[in-house]
């Protein structure tokens, strides 16, 4: 575990394995162990970067202006400052939409690319997911019980919180929310996802492209209203993607269906 000066802000990282480099980008709220999973599977087969994002765990947590561009900035610093010339990227949920946006303004250090579970624009059902946690971050507060029991609902399958795992996930959801989050980051983070449409870059990406989610995404969706663009979206306008649907997960596939998860993208990855 280590700390870098990127853009202005210390980051917190971690590099685990061998092999071809693979940054894997957290999804809002969650900082690195939204990787947890992953990452003891694919550091058998790569040298795997994770991170806590600007704004989140053991990162610095300024109060300022958050988009994903700046997110994509920060990993090319990153990538910079640990001298890794080029990587595969594998983001999950608003990790991915951080990982389109980096994949299409630095196709050069982009090798492959995952993207789990994320959107390129939230339709109007969207947009209110994240208003709602915006709203109950600022009257219950981020590490309240209330938003984690909402998040699991939201992002793990029924099957999966129905069975003998179901409660203390969402206990880790509400310890992991308490810990790595600043409210103001929190809600800015929320609105950035409101507020982006990344469609105009998705011609842009030129990286071997894998689009995975589950079936029973509710959070950003294969297919969603027509103002927004989904998963589905996103594996139609990225030239010569890849498609995985795992079937009985929700959005949080890297937890709900793990195994496939990995296995895809393992394979996915090593070409």
């Amino acid at each position: 575990m280590a700390r870098v000066m990127v853009n202005g802000v210390s980051l917190w990282h971690e590099i685990t394995g061998k092999g071809a480099p693979v940054v894997q980008i957290h999804g809002a709220g969650f900082g690195h162990f939204n990787l947890a999973t992953a990452t003891p599977r694919l550091s058998k087969h790569f040298k795997v970067v994770d991170f806590d994002m600007r704004g989140y765990g053991q990162s610095d947590r300024p109060i300022q202006a958050y988009g994903m561009e700046v997110w994509a900035d920060d990993i090319a610093g990153l990538m910079a400052a640990l001298k890794i010339k080029r990587a595969h990227i594998h983001g999950t949920s608003m990790g991915g939409m951080v990982a389109m946006q980096f994949a299409a303004k630095y196709p050069k250090l982009t090798d492959r690319l995952v993207i789990n579970c994320a959107a390129a624009k939230l339709d109007f059902a969207g947009q209110l997911t994240f208003r709602n946690w915006i709203d109950i971050a600022e009257t219950m507060g981020v590490g309240s019980r209330t938003l984690a029991e909402l998040i699991a609902w939201q992002a793990l399958s029924r099957r999966f919180l129905d069975g003998p795992n179901g409660p203390g996930a969402v206990d880790m959801i509400q310890d992991i929310l308490e810990r790595s989050n600043r409210k103001e980051v929190f809600q800015r983070a929320c609105q950035a996802m409101i507020d982006m449409d990344l469609r105009p870059l998705l011609p842009k990406i030129k990286a071997p492209t894998l689009v995975i989610g589950g079936d029973q995404d509710i959070m950003t969706p294969w297919e969603v209203g027509p103002s927004g663009a989904g998963q589905e979206y996103i594996a139609r306008h990225i030239k010569g993607a890849h498609k995985h649907v795992i079937k009985g997960s929700n959005h949080s596939t890297l937890f709900d269906g793990t195994e496939e998860n990995c296995r895809v993208v393992i394979d996915f990855l090593r070409g």
